[in-house]
């Protein structure tokens, strides 16, 4: 029988739903990707080092990237045994994954669908996913980017 998977996901956590003979299991992945912190007297541009106000943006932009590449790599990793892959979520990190995926030699052309979703429960993210994989692929020949 197929095994197929959904990926409800934000900067925060994601869903890992995975559909198999019917049934429905939920796994859940922490993201370590931290938000800014700002102290007293910061501004956007510039942080706090001691008694003096730095511009952090190039640093905390590639740790930011790294902890993304990290948390994309652990969702990808319970990935490998799919079939088809479902990704949904209500921020942009849906598509950076599915850029992610598109590198992965092991993963790249098992994305079946990539769609914005909101908030909702896990009963809505299984009955969602079903409800996807019951449907006909579509297969678009298309190249996710920016």
């Amino acid at each position: 029988m197929k095994k197929n998977m959904g990926v409800w996901l934000d900067t925060e956590k994601a869903y890992i739903i995975t559909i198999e003979n019917g049934k429905g299991h939920i796994e859940t992945i922490e993201s370590e990707v931290e938000t800014r912190v700002r102290f007293k007297g910061e501004t956007k541009a510039y942080s706090k080092m001691g008694n003096q106000f730095i511009n952090p943006a190039k640093r905390m932009t590639h740790r930011r990237r790294h902890q993304f590449k990290q948390y994309f790599e652990n969702i990808s990793t319970k990935l490998i045994k799919a079939e088809e892959i479902y990704l949904f979520g209500p921020a942009e990190t849906k598509v950076h994954l599915a850029k992610h995926i598109k590198k992965c030699t092991k993963l790249n052309d098992r994305v079946r669908k990539v769609e914005s979703e909101d908030n909702i429960t896990e009963n809505q993210m299984i009955a969602r996913v079903k409800e996807v994989f019951s449907s006909e692929p579509i297969k678009v020949k298309a190249r996710i980017g920016h």
